[in-house]
């Protein structure tokens, strides 16, 4: 099951009814779509948003995530929280409520930049081959890595401004719904 139908479900399973505008953000963000919208016609952390994306297999909504962890925020009346292990990065998806919008609710995918140290901590683990304990551990330590990710992710994305689109050099956000 993608993570598009997981969402899916869990909206639904809420009354939530979105495939009519899925359809149209996600033929908005389609590379070389001209969009309708000011706010995707621009940058997005004044680089161009398909180089703070990576990799095609990263930038996938739909890639199978190696890990996933869900979370309602404490801090954000509303907001809840997916964070995934996607080809070895992390991918942070925010869903926020809005009132003005048609699903009642805004979702933004959250990722570290390439260089930043968040993207670094996965690699470095991958790339270790140390002893047969630590090989055998690995998994429980990307756990850990990937909740520590999660909430240097979630403190970055809420130190910028969503209205603006305007978010700290360490990560890349792109509003998915």
């Amino acid at each position: 099951m993608s993570l598009d139908d997981q969402l899916a479900e869990i909206l639904t399973s809420l009354g939530v009814t979105m495939e009519t505008v899925e359809t149209v953000e996600r033929a908005a963000w389609t590379p070389g779509a001209t969009a309708g919208r000011e706010e995707q016609q621009r940058p997005m952390n004044n680089n161009d948003w398909l180089d703070d994306w990576g990799d095609e297999a990263e930038c996938d909504e739909d890639a199978p995530a190696e890990f996933s962890l869900f979370q309602t925020s404490r801090e954000h009346y509303g907001a809840f929280y997916r964070l995934d292990l996607v080809a070895g990065a992390p991918q942070l998806r925010i869903f926020a409520p809005d009132e003005e919008s048609a699903l009642k609710m805004r979702c933004y995918l959250v990722r570290p930049v390439e260089g930043a140290p968040i993207r670094e901590w996965f690699r470095a683990s991958r790339a270790h081959s140390g002893s047969e304990a630590y090989s055998a551990g690995r998994e429980t330590i990307e756990q850990h890595l990937l909740f520590a990710a999660g909430e240097a992710l979630k403190r970055l994305f809420w130190a910028g401004d969503p209205d603006r689109m305007r978010f700290p050099t360490e990560i890349s956000v792109r509003r998915i719904a």
